[in-house]
C-alpha cells in the first residue's frame, strides 16, 4: 500500500493493514503539526525517526501489541531523493534501493548488484521488470508494485503504470 503524506514524503508498507493505517495517521498528525509550528515540511530523516520510535515503543512494552508492518519512506530533501527502510523492530536505515515482502531477499540482492552503476530511472525499471519476469516463473507472485523518484524527476511518482510495463514487455519480446 502506498500513501502520500505531503508533497515530499511517501510511505509504502507491507504487513497488517490496520497497523499501517495507525502509522499513517500518526505520521500525518506529526507532519501537520510540524508544518503549523515551523511552516516547513517534515524532512525524511526526522519523520523516519519519529515513525521508528513509535514502532519501537509498541514493540518494547509487553502490555501494548507490537505493530506488525515494515515500511519504506521516500522523501525529497533539498532536491535530493532519500529512501528509508523502517523495520518491525523500530530501526530505520537510509538506503539506495530495497524490497519488502515475500521472497524480497532475491530482489534486494539482485537490485543492489545492477543498480551500483549509474543508470537512468527508466533503464532501472526495465531491468527490474525483466528480473520480475524471470523470477515469476519459479514463484507464485500476485503483483509487483514499483514506485520511483530520482534526480531526473524530483516529484514523487505514483505506481508505475501498466502501459509502461506492457511497453517494456513488448520491447523485450521483439529484441
Amino acid at each position: 500500500m502506498m500513501v502520500f503524506l505531503n508533497k515530499i514524503n511517501i510511505l509504502v508498507g507491507t504487513g497488517l493493514f490496520q497497523d499501517f493505517q495507525r502509522i499513517i495517521e500518526r505520521a500525518k498528525t506529526d507532519s501537520i503539526s510540524f508544518k503549523e509550528n515551523f511552516s516547513n515540511f517534515l524532512t525524511g530523516k526526522l519523520l523516519a525517526s519519529r515513525i521508528a520510535s513509535l514502532i519501537h515503543l509498541q514493540t518494547r512494552y509487553w502490555y501494548i501489541r507490537p505493530l506488525c508492518c515494515s515500511l519504506f519512506l521516500g522523501s525529497v530533501n533539498l532536491n535530493v531523493p532519500e529512501l528509508y527502510i523502517i523495520t518491525q523492530a523500530g530501526h530505520y536505515f537510509k538506503c539506495f534501493s530495497g524490497s519488502l515482502g515475500e521472497k524480497s531477499e532475491i530482489f534486494k540482492i539482485t537490485i543492489d548488484k545492477f543498480l551500483d552503476n549509474q543508470l537512468t530511472c527508466r533503464k532501472s525499471i526495465k531491468k527490474i521488470y525483466s528480473l520480475y519476469q524471470q523470477i515469476k516463473k519459479n514463484f507464485n507472485f500476485n503483483y509487483l508494485e514499483i514506485a520511483c523518484f530520482s534526480k531526473e524527476n524530483f516529484r514523487i511518482k505514483t505506481t508505475i503504470s501498466c502501459n509502461l510495463m506492457i511497453e517494456i514487455q513488448r520491447k523485450f519480446n521483439f529484441s
